[in-house]
């Protein structure tokens, strides 16, 4: 047959389909109805096929050659042929073409232009032969098969019809032919045989196949096929049976065996190395693509016996390329690896399988996942645009009755067959599926299969690879190992599994791994952390509780298990935050397809040898390395390609000759062998040595360099300089690394760094007089000074700005003399006699190694040139700087900085001038150094009337390294939002700023200069010039500490309130002689910490989303219409006084207005209009500092209720509670109604017949029965159609089951079940760059509880607990004695318990358990309509690591008084607990179940924590003076946004989900904070190191005090039945707790006044204070499974089946506040006492009693529980920690609890001292810090490691802290002596009893040892040599010394430890 061609358009696919669709249903009954048997249906009879048939066909469609054998008479022999058989196609393809066929013609041709793609199959043919003894023998050939991509060319792709693109063949043969050797001219071969015996081999061969895959063609083949399928039939609405409530159990019938097979069948598959690629662009030949390469092959044998399984994936490696450079951009990314199946399944018995795999290593770099998100972004569809961006119109006849029949609501869509049982009906609603067990058979069934498969993955590495495009080096590495079980797959499916894990990043500074989540460390062996998983499906099988057979519990029908024994610890170090952000932006960019900076395809070499000598060099390599003679690693000039071809020809021994000033790119040597080592960490931490060797051809100085981690080394050489007098010259070799690319630069002592935007030429002196140019250092660059300008007479070097218009610096600096004499100031003169140029020069030293020891004990330095002084214009408006001498004038726009160049400290002055308010201002000053930080500026200008006028502004000035920052700013930026004229008056009642309503601008605000006076202080600045006296200065300090008052049009003037309060919001009310006005007050600071953003906003907004004009108006009489345009925000000042704020409001294009609704209390409520509107939908926001009414259009699901009447003839009146208009629905019959009366009480009452005004406030789902006459009931049901309430009324049960049921889903048997446990998780942060352990937070586990089971294990409370562990370890003791004791005990509570069988009998027999709280559960739950979470953090404590810590612990669960837990169940710290439904008719999700509880926690912070923290997470480059320019943009376009977005109203409706029951627990927190900190001066207070916080509290004029155990208490968050979207949610909760804890913060630490309560309590709510807040241990919280229980009982309770049962809701906790709270009162002398116990100021010596603080007092008693007396003389000279200088270190912070009711922060009185004493368990840390190592890497902690290292760095106060250890052994049982081994000596420490100090009691250095230690039968002998014989404790004098160790094992170890030692001093 020759060439078959087919032309299919969509339009053509589309009419055939849809042919072959109606008729295959033809005569077929439509879907959802079941034919009975016997009906009518046609029946279909075999035709027999008629003779010829098939001939005739194909004689119909051409050239068919049958390739028939001549016939053959008919003999006895069994060999001969009986039949041949052959068919041979030549090609048959396939056009698709886009859109439909025109059919205007007789014979149509399709549009090539429209044409998709070709597929075709070439070469097809069969050939085979049948013989007479039945044996056979089949080949089948396909030559080729191509699908082509024929779309036209885009624009930009190659235009050539015959060349349409390099990937227009997605398919098609490989050109190269199979790779496996064996090339087959075809692309399949199969080939089948048959043995006369019927055993049959068949054996297929795939061969060189091509596959270019390119998403976007494949996507418009798919989109074809799809599109073009005829729609399926719309379904009728299902009708569910009531029966399906009885669920019969399967059946389960004796399996029935198949008969084995007679004959042996053979099947081998061989796929052989297909080219699979991946292309990300099409049109482009320099495509990025991704390459598959694999072999496959597969054989399979069925014997009678067995059938056998093999296969194997080969060489299976994917690697990423440029695709016409294939061989020289390859990247792998993973190499080659293998997969192998071996499979057996015995006759009749399951399958048994086994699939192992090699070591997968996985290279993922942003470059790859930069390729593959290109190439997915051809699958993602086209953006529809969003459905209902435009609002819907509204109905006709919205508000009018509608007959039933008019309606199509989905839940009247239910029928009921009639004939069915109504016992049925009832199981169905109560969600009962009894079981038929009489047909369950048990233990009857065949032989089980017991499929097994095993799957072992024993090594899987990922690396995430970061870096500059081809030079990528893996930054993150996860490897992990997988063996896993799977059983029973075909009926019961079980699965086992662990995984090994441990993730570990790329520190390139040390070139090694540190370790991220760390391996285990379990009797002195270390194994990767393992987590288990199990996986069972469950059996269909209802579980009938013996306690209540009404609810059963349903199994899920999956339950997965992941649970870990080991603790998750994972460390994160400072390099390890930056390698994670820096991969985290490099993924994303890749991820967002942003152009990478290197092209794929350039190399760079991973070695950089730079030679800045100033001396030529020659380089000999070791054979670690090897150089490339390319164009790309051609000779450099520093850092470029200087052009020249090839690299300088090679010595033969490695010798490269680099020239002064020049680099040498060198590349490692490759190893081809894939290298693996047991662990990642250990083969890193081994470490990559190279060697280089560096000689100065002009001295023939040869010295050696080993390159393996960033470090500097100093190397001496033999040339000395004459003077001074034989100092040697020296050479720095520094090696930095970057991207895995390590830079080895040569180099002198000396460096030059330009901090300036001024290039700097630098000079040297050459003899006497000659001054000889380096070269110039570029800005933001360094210059490494040549070693011929270091060494020279005078050994100075000297600076010229390059410019002719300045000379060479006056003075030079002498680079020797340097680092002693600080900043230096240069000056250089200019040649017209203008202002000079000033620039210091800051030397900064720096340590470094002196060759190859690791002795830090050298030199280098680093001359900084910085400009004198930079001006910052922190005013949001520009101005002009004039320098006197200077000739032009500086512009700075708003948030810009300038660097004065011409400006010199304490003699030049400047004048600043600037256009504000209409006003010329200028201020005149001279530069100086010694004023205080904050001080005074006043400028002035002179109005029309030429009246003086002043405005006074801050300066701030900084001495930073080098410069000193001169900042303009103005501290309050006043912005008025209210539409009204304000006026502002400080502490100066005469001085009024007027802020009109029109003027958009800021202003600017100040207290005045009268009440800014204060105390001068002397500032020493860091130079230590001394200070400036006040005479010289005439400056004034700013301190802006004051209150400020408003005035809104003609009111009064306000009350004082604070500017200062950042991040609070409140109110200020004016008052006015018929009323108030009242406005909002937001606080903002802006990024510099200097200015504060005061903005006001109006009280009362109105704003309109609807997309028409509304009008609104007060009813009142006197008051105007006020129009609010769509989509604005307007002020609202009302006019009427009063509780209620009223309005009314309409569409301003129609007259008929709404009734009137509050805009004064939070609500949402639909006012009806019956116009073409139907309604506004009005709801009013409220916050601390407004009240938003928002008015937008009638939506669906916002009218008060839809009512629904299905009874037949019955006739419902309903109305709202107190209003007089009735309403009446008829039978089958639904309205909609809305709220008359939006004033009124929100309850609808409704009748019927004889049952009169039953009421219904329509807020939650519900459901019950009603008798309208005696013996006639009606049934209602209220639930949520999506987001419209409905409240159904109904005659018939089953109506209100089946809803009930649809919207509860209570009864749904759960799908998957996921419970996760892990035993404990540790987080440690480590600054690996100076060494520390800042902080280790544990999540742990609980100890042991005791649990009795009602209906699921619940904890018994504490008290029960302590008397049953204490009877079950008696009986323990008992029965390991040898005691056969009686298990069933009778407790001292009464109790009766029987240890054997573990059961309670008395007071209840129940089944009892011993177990223990995980650290971290989760179990989350999911069936079609239903999720469930429930999730438990059992305890957090986060610890202060550093040494010498106020506070060990920073934050802890506090436990409840110990009267409480006693009586109380351990709780863990937090729980949360949620359940949500998602409704199948519509797209709203329902939280039925929403519950947070945190438990009350202890927060203690120092502030030398604080400062490690920050240095921690911050970034060590400082602010750059750009980044300080857009930070301060960013501040200034927030004072412009519109009054829309301060608010914060979101214009948009986002999806809402309705919340039943939200409840945030309150958050109850005790605050200490100590001014202390760790490290050497741990009594002095520290300083804050973040800058920010420093100037806010310098600027308010605040003093930060120590504070001890202030208590924050944070109300609840609660929300009942409302509607929320999630950005609504998040923002109301965040201001709730986020406002009071600003608030409190500022009134119980800082003693400032804030707006508002600092309890937060809104406006209108009744609620007092008690009412907000319960003690967190009194909160109570439900599983969901509990919740949904308590529902299902609510309804079954409508049925009859439980009696009275719980409605289900958890009952709210309404706690009062304990006694002793004090009630925060505002007065000034509450603030006067206040302030006086945070100075510590004790009124009377009775007072001077200091709390017990618990953790705090670093062992100096251990668990301090009484009261310590506290010292009185000196407080205020030395602070606390002079209080108990001698009484051990760190006893500070402790503040006085005065107890004459001076003060008592809002916690407990004395009472709360009793408590702390009550609580015996003493809080301690977790662990003890890690140990360091001296080689600085970090590695995986080991906790005796780390034990024996602090008790080196404690003994002796830390005198042995250069020693490095090695090894301890504790000597006595209470662990108070101890013996240490260090490198250099070993130490005997005991522990102090009174202090808890570790004391040295014998010393020795392995010089004092005659011999090594040895053991002896009481421990070790130490036997020391004659001269350190030392008297003992007992008289005489000995040469032995024994130390007792009982344990001999721990002898001998320590012994051999001290033997290595020696061995090493040695």
């Amino acid at each position: 047959m020759g060439n078959v061609a087919v032309g299919l358009s969509q339009g053509d696919f589309s009419v055939i389909m849809k042919l072959l669709n109606e008729n295959l249903t033809e005569g077929q009954p439509p879907p959802g109805v079941v034919s009975k048997p016997g009906a009518d249906s046609p029946e279909v009879k075999e035709q027999p096929v008629k003779k010829g048939t098939a001939s005739s066909v194909s004689a119909a469609q051409g050239e068919t050659k049958a390739i028939t054998a001549p016939k053959i008479p008919a003999t006895t022999d069994q060999s001969g042929s009986k039949l041949k058989f052959g068919f041979k196609l030549d090609s048959v393809s396939a056009s698709l073409f886009s859109g439909d066929t025109e059919m205007t013609k007789e014979v149509c041709e399709h549009d090539r232009a429209k044409c998709l793609g070709k597929f075709e199959l070439a070469g097809f043919l069969v050939e085979g032969e049948m013989m007479n003894d039945n044996s056979m023998k089949v080949k089948v050939i396909l030559k080729d098969t191509s699908l082509e991509d024929m779309r036209p060319p885009k624009q930009n792709g190659i235009t050539s019809t015959i060349e349409r693109s390099p990937w227009s063949r997605m398919i098609q043969r490989s050109k190269s032919g199979s790779h496996s050797g064996s090339a087959s001219p075809n692309m399949i071969d199969v080939s089948f045989i048959q043995a006369k015996n019927q055993d049959k081999n068949v054996d297929v061969k795939i061969n060189s196949i091509h596959v270019c895959v390119c998403t976007e063609f494949l996507m418009s083949i798919a989109d074809f096929f799809v599109k073009g399928m005829p729609p399926a039939p719309k379904e009728p609405p299902q009708l569910p049976s009531a029966k399906k409530g009885v669920k019969k159990a399967p059946v389960k019938e004796k399996p029935k065996l198949a008969p084995p097979p007679e004959s042996e069948m053979s099947i081998t598959v061989s796929l052989g190395r297909p080219d699979i690629i991946l292309i990300e662009d099409p049109s482009s030949y320099d495509s990025n693509a991704i390459i598959l390469e694999t072999e496959m092959m597969f054989k399979m044998r069925v014997t009678p016996d067995a059938t056998t399984m093999g296969g194997s994936i080969k060489d299976l490696q994917l690697y990423s390329c440029v695709f016409n450079k294939r061989d020289s951009t390859k990247t792998q990314i993973l190499p080659p690896c293998e997969i192998n199946l071996h499979s057996n399944a015995p006759y009749g018995q399951g399958q048994h399988m086994d699939i192992q795999m090699t070591d997968m290593i996985l290279s993922i770099s942003p470059a790859t996942i930069r390729t593959l998100t290109a190439i997915s972004s051809g699958l993602a569809p086209a953006q529809e645009t969003e459905e209902g961006s435009k609002s819907s119109a509204v109905p006709d006849n919205l508000w009018a009755v509608k007959t039933l029949a008019e309606t199509n609501f989905w839940f009247l869509n239910f029928t009921v067959p009639e004939a069915e049982d109504a016992a049925a009906v009832e199981l169905e609603a109560s969600g009962e599926q009894p079981v038929e067990e009489e047909e369950v058979t048990h233990g009857e069934q065949g032989p089980a299969h017991k499929d097994v498969l095993l799957l072992a993955a024993p090594v899987i590495v990922v690396k995430l690879e970061g870096g500059i495009g081809k030079r990528t080096v893996p930054l993150l590495i996860v490897e992990t190992g997988f063996q896993g079980e799977v059983r029973d797959w075909s009926s019961e499916l079980h699965v086992e599994s662990t995984v090994n894990l441990e993730v570990a990043y790329y520190n390139e500074a040390l070139a090694v791994w540190e370790p991220v989540l760390e391996p285990v460390h379990e009797n002195n062996k270390r194994h990767k952390w393992e987590i288990a998983m199990q996986v069972a499906q469950n059996n269909d099988v209802l579980l009938i509780d013996e306690d209540d057979v009404d609810l059963p519990i349903q199994p899920p029908k999956m339950s997965i298990t992941v649970k870990s024994e080991d603790i998750l610890n994972t460390t994160i170090t400072k390099t390890c935050l930056d390698v994670l952000s820096n991969l985290g932006k490099a993924f994303n960019d890749a991820y967002n397809l942003v152009e990478p900076t290197v092209k794929p395809g350039e190399v760079m070499s991973p070695y950089l040898i730079q030679n800045d000598t100033g001396l030529d060099l020659t380089i000999k390599l070791d054979n670690e390395f090897e150089t490339e003679d390319t164009l790309e690693t051609s000779e450099l000039v520093n850092g470029t390609v200087n052009g020249q071809n090839g690299m300088p020809p090679q010595a033969d021994s490695g010798r490269v000759h680099l020239p002064a000033g020049k680099a040498l790119p060198v590349f490692g040597r490759r190893h081809n062998a894939l290298v693996r080592k047991a662990s990642i960490i250990k083969a890193t931490q081994e470490g990559d040595e190279k060697k280089i060797l560096f000689q100065i051809d002009q001295f023939g100085v040869t010295r050696e360099v080993t390159i393996n981690r960033a470090e500097k080394k100093l190397f001496e050489i033999n040339k000395k300089t004459e003077y001074p007098a034989g100092d040697k010259w020296a050479v720095l070799v520094s090696v930095e690394a970057s991207y895995g690319r390590k830079t080895i630069s040569l180099r002198s002592l000396v460096q030059v760094h330009n901090h300036m935007s001024q290039a700097v030429e630098v000079f040297y002196k050459k003899g006497e007089k000659d001054l000889v140019s380096v070269g110039r250092a570029d800005p933001g660059k360094s210059l490494p000074l040549p070693l011929p300008a270091l060494y020279t007479y005078t050994s100075e070097i000297y600076f010229k700005p390059v410019s002719d218009r300045y000379g060479i610096c006056t003075n030079g600096v002498n680079w020797r003399t340097a680092s002693e004499s600080g900043l230096f100031p240069l000056t250089c003169a200019t040649k017209d006699g203008h202002a000079s140029f000033y620039m210091n020069v800051n030397p900064t030293p720096e340590k470094v190694l002196f060759e190859d020891s690791s002795e830090m004990n050298r030199e280098c330095l680093t001359l900084n040139l910085h400009p004198t002084v930079i001006l910052h214009n922190l005013l949001p408006f520009s101005l002009s700087c004039l320098l006197e001498d200077a000739t032009e004038e500086v512009h700075l726009d708003r948030g810009e900085n300038y660097a004065l160049y011409n400006a010199s400290v304490n003699k030049s002055s400047m004048e600043f001038k600037m256009k504000y308010r209409g006003l010329q201002w200028t201020g005149r000053r001279q530069i100086q150094a010694d004023v205080p930080e904050l001080s005074i500026w006043t400028f002035e200008a002179t109005n029309e009337k030429g009246e003086k006028k002043h405005l006074d502004l801050g300066l701030h000035n900084k001495q930073g390294s080098g410069t000193l920052d001169i900042s303009l700013y103005s501290p309050y930026w006043m912005i008025n939002k209210t539409g009204m004229p304000l006026a502002y008056r400080g502490n100066d009642a005469e001085v009024t700023l007027e802020h009109p309503a029109d003027y958009k601008d800021i202003v600017l605000f100040s207290f005045k200069a009268k009440s800014l006076f204060s105390k001068k202080k002397d500032n020493k600045e860091k130079n230590g010039k001394g200070t400036v006296s006040e005479k010289k200065t005439k400056v004034k300090e700013m301190k802006q500490a004051g209150k400020a008052s408003l005035k809104i049009r003609d009111s009064e003037w306000s009350d004082k309130f604070s500017l200062d309060v950042v991040g609070s919001s409140g109110t200020v009310q004016c008052k006015t002689k018929t009323g108030s006005y009242e406005c909002g007050v937001r606080i903002d600071m802006t990024s510099s910490g200097l200015s504060k953003i005061v903005t006001f906003t109006p009280f009362y907004m109105l704003v309109n989303t609807t997309e028409t004009t509304v009008s609104c108006k007060e009813p009142v009489d006197s008051a105007l219409w006020l129009d609010v345009a769509p989509g604005e925000c307007l002020p609202f000042w009302p006019q009427q006084t009063g509780k209620e704020m009223k309005l009314k409001a309409k569409v301003k294009l129609s007259d008929e207005e709404t009734g009137p609704f509050l805009i004064n209390t939070a609500h949402t409520t639909l006012l009806k209009l019956d116009n073409e509107y139907g309604g506004l939908d009005v709801e009013c926001h409220v916050s601390e500092s407004a009240m938003v009414t928002t008015i937008g259009p009638y939506k669906h699901g916002c009218a008060s209720v839809l009512l629904v009447n299905q009874a037949e003839n019955l006739s419902i009146s309903f109305s709202q509670s107190g209003v007089g208009k009735t309403h009446s629905l008829g039978g089958k019959q639904a309205v909609l109604y809305t709220w008359e009366d939006a004033l009124g009480k929100r309850e609808l009452v409704w009748s019927c017949g004889e049952k009169k005004d039953e009421r219904n406030d329509l807020t939650k789902d519900g459901c019950g029965d009603v008798f309208y006459l005696p013996d006639c009931k009606l049934f209602w049901v209220s639930f949520l159609d999506g987001p419209q309430r409905v409240l159904l009324f109904t005659e018939d049960m089953a109506v209100v089951g089946l809803v009930q049921k649809e919207v509860e889903y209570t009864f749904e048997r759960i799908d998957q079940e996921i419970n996760l446990s892990l035993r404990g998780v540790g987080l440690s942060l480590v600054n690996n760059i100076n060494q520390t352990e800042v902080a280790f937070m544990g999540i742990t586990s609980s100890g042991i509880i005791w649990e009795e089971k009602k209906k699921r294990y619940k904890a018994l409370n504490l008290k029960t607990l302590v008397i049953l562990e204490a009877a079950y370890q008696k009986y323990l003791i008992e029965l390991a004695a040898g005691k056969s004791p009686s298990s069933r005990v009778t407790l001292e509570n009464k109790m009766e318990v029987d240890f054997e069988e573990m059961q309670m009998y008395k007071p209840h027999k129940r089944g009892i358990r011993r177990s223990f709280v995980e650290g971290v559960w989760v179990q989350y739950k999911t069936s079609p309509h239903q999720l469930q979470l429930h999730a438990k953090i059992n305890r957090l404590q986060f610890d202060n690591q550093l040494a010498g810590a106020v506070f060990p612990t920073v934050l802890s669960p506090l436990p409840p008084p110990k009267s409480v837990a006693a009586d109380s169940v351990p709780k863990p710290f937090t729980e949360v607990s949620l359940m949500l439904s998602k409704h199948e008719h519509s797209h709203m999700t329902q939280i039925k179940y929403f519950k947070v509880l945190i438990q009350e926690m202890a927060l203690k912070v120092d502030q030398g924590f604080l400062n490690a923290i920050i240095s921690l997470f911050s970034a060590d480059v400082p602010i750059s003076r750009e980044q300080e320019t857009k930070q301060f943009e960013e501040d200034w376009k927030q004072t412009n946004l519109p009054l829309v977005e301060i608010v914060g109203v979101s214009l948009s409706h986002g999806k809402k989900n309705f919340y039943d029951h939200l409840h945030f627990s309150p958050i109850k927190v005790h605050l200490s904070f100590s001014l202390q900190g760790g490290g050497e001066d741990g009594d002095k207070p520290t300083a804050i190191q973040a800058n920010v916080l420093n100037v806010f509290l310098q600027s308010v004029g605040v003093v930060l005090t120590d504070v001890q155990d202030v208590v924050f208490k944070l109300g609840y968050f609660e929300r009942n039945h409302s509607f929320y979207n999630n950005s609504q949610l998040s923002s109301e909760m965040t201001s709730h707790y986020v406002g009071q804890a600003i608030k409190q913060m500022y009134v119980l630490v800082l003693g400032l006044d804030v707006l508002g309560n600092p309890f937060g309590l809104l406006r209108g709510l009744t609620e007092g204070v008690g009412d907000l807040f319960y003690e967190p241990y009194q909160g109570a919280i439900q599983g969901p499974e509990e919740f949904a229980e308590g529902l299902a009982l609510g309804v079954r309770s409508l049925f009859g089946h439980a009696v009275g049962g719980a409605a289900g809701a958890a009952s709210r906790i309404t706690g009062t506040l304990g006694k002793g709270i004090a009630v925060l009162t505002f007065d000034d002398d509450y603030q006067k006492k206040r302030r006086q116990q945070l100075n510590k100021r004790p009124a009377n010596a009775r007072e001077g009693f200091a709390r017990g603080g618990k953790g705090l007092i670093m062992g100096v008693f251990d668990g301090v529980t009484g009261i310590v007396r506290k010292p009185m003389e000196g407080a205020k000279q030395e602070g606390v920690g002079g209080f108990f200088k001698g009484m051990g270190k760190g006893l500070v912070g402790v503040v006085t609890r005065p107890t004459s009711g001076v003060i008592d922060f809002a916690s407990t009185s004395l009472d709360g001292i009793k408590r702390i004493v009550d609580l015996s368990d003493e809080i301690r840390r977790l662990r003890p810090p890690r140990r360091f190592h001296k080689d600085l890497i970090i590695r995986p902690y080991i906790h005796t490691e780390a034990e024996g290292y602090a008790i080196l760095q404690e003994t002796e106060k830390g005198r042995y802290v250069d020693d490095d250890y090695v090894a301890h052994a504790v000597v006595t049982k209470d662990g108070k002596n101890v013996l240490v081994v260090t490198d250099k000596r070993i130490v005997f420490a005991s522990k102090g009893e009174l202090l808890g100090q570790w004391n040295c009691e014998f010393t020795y250095t392995w010089v004092d040892l005659k011999e090594p230690p040895r053991v002896i039968s009481k421990g070790i002998e130490v036997v020391l040599k004659d001269k350190e014989k030392k008297k003992f404790l007992f008289g005489g004098s000995s040469s032995k010394k024994e130390i007792h160790i009982t344990d001999k094992k721990t002898a001998e170890w320590i012994v051999e430890k001290i033997h290595e030692q020696m061995e090493r001093g040695r």
